[in-house]
């Protein structure tokens, strides 16, 4: 019974050591134990959410449709119509809650994956102190991201979204994109003259047929 107290004290020591090593910013001893640390997170995952401040920056969903012939296009964002319309229906918006819960959880997956998937890729290059970038490894990732559930829920909605907007989709392919807008830091959100938000590129996929879709 002695010896328990140490070891769980060494035990919650050791924990605390190794959750500040891997949620470090990149530096020496990070990318040294990056291996390490991907196992940790594996076993050990853990997510911030309840410590973490607001968050920064609003996703969009585009669905890009382009018609095989004239190779002319029509973008449709959804998820700022979702979130008006859960406005615009409440309190009796369930189908616009559920919809936003689905849409928006994929999305989140997607930019997920790309993050880690582009942390590692990052991780890779620095090993082999390369600079630039990876045009193969961007291919692989992109072709993974293709293949996961998030995306492939996202593409299957395109299919609702394209005949919601009278687009054939016999005749159309179709381009999935998802971005961030950047909110304002929170002493500029009651500014008379807001600059424009910036938006970045989290992914954009291949273009699809309808009938690659499952």
């Amino acid at each position: 019974m002695k010896y328990l107290r140490p070891v769980i004290f060494l035990t919650f020591i050791a924990y605390f050591v190794m959750t500040f090593i891997f949620t470090m910013p990149d530096n020496y001893l990070y990318l040294k134990l990056y291996p390490q640390g991907k196992t940790f997170q594996f076993w050990l995952f853990q997510r911030w959410g309840f410590f973490a401040p607001p968050p920064d920056f609003d996703e969009r969903l585009y669905y890009e449709f382009r018609d095989k012939k004239t190779q002319q296009v029509k973008v449709v964002e959804v998820l700022a119509h979702i979130t008006e319309q859960k406005q615009k229906k409440a309190p009796f918006n369930w189908h616009e809650e559920i919809l936003d819960y689905v849409i928006s959880g994929n999305v989140g997956g997607v930019s997920d994956i790309s993050s880690e998937l582009h942390d590692n890729l990052h991780y890779q290059q620095q090993l082999k102190n390369k600079t630039g970038i990876d045009t193969a490894g961007e291919i692989t990732i992109k072709n993974y991201i293709q293949q996961s559930s998030s995306f492939l829920t996202l593409s299957n909605y395109g299919t609702l979204v394209a005949r919601e907007h009278g687009i054939d989709t016999a005749t159309h392919d179709m381009r999935l994109i998802t971005t961030r807008i950047l909110l304002p830091r929170f002493s500029e959100r009651n500014d008379p003259h807001p600059q424009t938000r910036k938006e970045e590129a989290v992914f954009m996929s291949d273009y699809l047929s309808f009938n690659q879709q499952k």
